[in-house]
């Protein structure tokens, strides 16, 4: 790391001069690229319970956060999970295919200092451009599959909040007012701080509200809500072919992505809450868009 950083100093201070050797530069910038691995410095993983909250221990010693504080989870099944995921580490420790420590760590630093208030309105900002309300009508074909598909869900979250959001031709939800948005606020506001930002995880996933609430609400199964936010991806793909492996990578991380966003959720609105999974419908769904 320090290396990096001595290799950007150099660099900003080199650029008020008017020569530069080329082979010079070409070897700092290949420097400044190079990955530096964290190598793993523990043997084993386990957690350790005070009262009603659980930490992480490598070794004996207690998992921090990057800003370094004690990581303190309430969740039992959480902490377990948390503390696997170390234990998958093998000789470096890659934090990426990390989710639920990122999202623990998260919620404990806040890094950008957010409130409540501001995690929501990040949330409810994909409902604007929520992708089941954008509904093409430039195939026939695809809108009547659209239309199947996507209308249920709106309808089952209208009938979470009470709301009459209907999907638009247009480029705004024009049934989305301030009446709408305060009561869509109002519950999530009422879930915590911590949760939010698995909500929050989940959204950017799917890039629809809609399809995170009602994957909350266990009315679709994870890997159908990554499917159904991805329909006229999916369509085309039938239609016109696909490169497999290249798809199937970038599902199998969406559904990682979004299974630990809901099971950081889950645990952390109920210490004792054991999910129950719902019957997965992913094949029928592929199916119907081959018919």
């Amino acid at each position: 790391m320090f290396q990096i950083v001595h290799c950007l100093k150099f660099i900003a201070r080199n650029q008020i001069q008017t020569k530069f050797k080329l082979h010079n530069i070409t070897k700092i910038s290949s420097l400044a690229q190079r990955s530096y691995a964290i190598n793993k410095f523990y043997k084993t993983t386990s957690i350790i319970e005070n009262s009603d909250s659980y930490g992480v221990l490598l070794d004996n010693s207690k998992l921090k956060t990057p800003l370094g504080k004690e990581l303190i989870i309430n969740n039992k099944a959480l902490a377990l999970a948390v503390a696997e995921e170390w234990n998958m580490q093998k000789e470096h420790i890659k934090t990426d295919p990390m989710h639920l420590t990122k999202l623990c760590f998260l919620a404990v630093d806040n890094p950008s200092d957010l409130s409540e208030h501001e995690v929501v309105q990040q949330i409810l900002s994909y409902l604007e451009t929520d992708t089941v309300f954008y509904i093409s009508d430039t195939d026939n074909e695809l809108e009547k599959l659209l239309m199947e598909k996507w209308m249920p869900l709106i309808q089952k979250f209208n009938g979470y909040f009470d709301t009459n959001l209907k999907p638009s031709k247009g480029i705004s939800v024009e049934s989305l007012d301030a009446h709408t948005k305060a009561l869509v606020e109002k519950y999530f506001l009422s879930l915590g701080f911590p949760a939010l930002h698995g909500v929050l995880h989940a959204v950017e996933t799917l890039k629809s509200l809609v399809l995170t609430t009602c994957c909350l609400h266990q009315d679709i199964s994870v890997k159908d809500a990554v499917l159904l936010s991805k329909m006229e991806e999916e369509y085309q793909c039938m239609k016109w072919g696909r490169v497999d492996w290249i798809k199937d990578y970038i599902d199998n991380d969406s559904v990682i992505r979004l299974s630990a966003a809901m099971l950081f959720i889950y645990y952390t609105l109920n210490p004792k809450y054991k999910p129950l999974a719902k019957q997965d419908n992913h094949t029928q769904i592929q199916q119907s868009l081959k018919q």
